[in-house]
């Protein structure tokens, strides 16, 4: 590299659950034949779920058994439409089930084995939610450690846990019922700014562990390459060896998202440019927050495909 210019290592974030939106993908289908491909092909396997992605209501779409295998096709379909405009990767990595994705996009396996495993976890994890209720909360203007000290004020049996570590200033806490009421008046009571999420289920917490071991059960018969580009681990907080993805992807669903800890790793590799993938853009947020001098886009729709691929045409 001549002395002065500035390398770009671009990052691809994958979206997950809780992006998705009505409408999500719709753009894309019609703008990019890359992304109608994926579509087309997620539709031979779970049909309607175009129609889902494109027309349901937010009521059907945040059901999670219909959300996570739409926000996987969608995820999947933003980055084919990102790589037919040139775009690069260098890293990536996906929040919660962003991670099916992301490992999906760098070649761990295919779109349709990827598909086929989060139809399982998602069923999975709405049976769990149904069974063992409970629910999660984003505590704000907090630090991880903080919070972990709030939880363990709070809670001294069942379950109660910082589950996502999302940016500086945002940690969301699951757990069951009685303890995420407990933890919620605590916050009230100490002027802590804390948020009900609408979903139905601590997710990431020890309430998931049956899930992860079927997930695990699932995986075996999956044959899983070594991935073309380095993917950060949600648990881990660091690239994947390829010997352990298998085990740890299934451990996730019952584990914390180390969201944070991931960005700042990967800024610390020197990756200055980060592209969100899929509906909404809560990682762009994320990355925003953790490091202002980020170079961020997004690509979720006609327009911000077409900003994206004419950020990529400039750099060159």
């Amino acid at each position: 590299m001549r002395e002065g210019t500035h390398l770009t290592k671009r990052a691809i974030l994958f979206a997950g659950q809780g992006a998705q939106k009505t409408g999500m993908g719709k753009g894309l289908y019609h703008a990019s034949p890359a992304a109608k491909k994926i579509f087309d092909r997620a539709e031979s396997r779970l049909p309607g779920i175009k129609e889902m992605c494109f027309s349901a209501g937010q009521e059907v779409l945040n059901q999670t058994a219909n959300t996570q295998p739409a926000v996987y096709t969608v995820d999947v379909a933003a980055f084919a439409a990102y790589r037919e405009a040139g775009g690069p990767m260098d890293a990536a990595a996906g929040f919660s089930l962003g991670e099916y994705a992301a490992l999906c996009c760098a070649g761990v396996f295919t779109f349709e084995q990827g598909l086929d495993l989060v139809i399982k976890r998602a069923a999975w994890m709405q049976e769990a939610a149904q069974k063992t209720g409970g629910g999660m909360a984003a505590v704000l203007g907090k630090t991880g450690q903080e919070v972990d000290e709030m939880v363990s004020a709070v809670c001294a049996e069942g379950i109660l846990q910082a589950v996502n570590y999302n940016c500086p200033g945002q940690t969301v806490v699951a757990g069951d019922a009685e303890n995420l009421d407990q933890f919620l008046a605590y916050c009230k009571e100490n002027k802590v700014k804390a948020v009900r999420l609408p979903v139905s289920g601590a997710f990431h917490s020890k309430a998931m562990e049956g899930v992860a071991h079927k997930i695990a059960e699932a995986a075996r018969s999956i044959e899983f390459m070594a991935p073309d580009v380095p993917v950060y681990s949600n648990m881990l907080a660091r690239p994947y060896a390829a010997d352990e993805i298998k085990k740890t992807l299934a451990a996730q669903t019952a584990s914390p998202v180390y969201f944070e800890q991931i960005l700042r790793s990967m800024m610390r590799s020197g990756y200055n440019t980060f592209v969100e993938v899929g509906p909404g853009n809560t990682l762009a947020g994320f990355v925003k927050r953790t490091d202002g001098q980020a170079t961020v886009y997004n690509v979720n729709d006609e327009q911000t495909l077409g900003q994206a691929a004419q950020a990529i045409r400039e750099e060159k």
